[in-house]
């Protein structure tokens, strides 16, 4: 599997999940938060990619599954989205309880035709990882995340039973950008977002 497929949750045009491998990895920073089993399922509203396209055909899928870790550093405030076993870089904001995981690589999409380069994709996974007590408090359900805010309970935090945190919740947004050569025949940028929703898998103590 190339490097590319390793670091991205997606690839266009055939939007295909990338299954995480997660036996025998080492996690960066020191504190291992946990192992999420997401499911992705597309955001209409928020989408202005053509379904009908060919290229993004795929949009129409019920949805798809994958699995990330994410972790931290007590030191200097890394943190990181591990997915099949390639740690991507991210940011944590304490207050709001956000991981942040941006990631860009040249695409191939079959309507920029064959000639066009520099072509890229720009997938962002943006969740916000909640507590077991923050969890039950808003019936471990996404959709009942409050609007700007966070659910009561305590803030997810290392205990003696390992890392108090349950779930995320969140979107993941790729961007397609046109090819810049003059061979291109795509010129239209757009954006294609899903609503996720992650569990904690414990898994080996994660």
């Amino acid at each position: 599997m190339s490097v590319s497929q390793r670091r991205f949750l997606l690839s266009l045009p055939v939007l295909v999940a990338i299954a995480a491998c997660v036996s025998e990895t080492t996690y960066p920073g020191d504190v291992v938060v946990g192992l999420f089993s997401f499911h992705a399922q597309a955001d209409w509203a928020r989408t202005d990619c053509d379904a009908d396209g060919g290229d993004f055909s795929r949009l129409t899928d019920g949805g798809f599954d994958f699995a990330g870790t994410f972790s931290r550093d007590s030191v200097d405030g890394g943190a990181w989205l591990t997915v099949d076993g390639y740690a991507r870089p991210a940011t944590y904001s304490v207050p709001a309880q956000r991981y942040v995981s941006s990631e860009k690589a040249p695409a191939q999409v079959p309507s920029c035709g064959d000639n066009c380069t520099g072509a890229q994709i720009e997938e962002t996974l943006s969740v916000v990882v909640l507590s077991d007590s923050q969890d039950r408090s808003m019936g471990s359900r996404c959709v009942n995340l409050p609007a700007g805010g966070l659910p009561d309970g305590s803030v997810p935090a290392p205990t003696a039973n390992g890392y108090d945190a349950q779930r995320a919740c969140g979107t993941l947004s790729v961007t397609f950008l046109p090819g810049t050569s003059p061979g291109c025949k795509c010129k239209t940028a757009c954006t294609a977002v899903y609503g996720l929703e992650g569990e904690r898998r414990f898994n080996g103590g994660q």
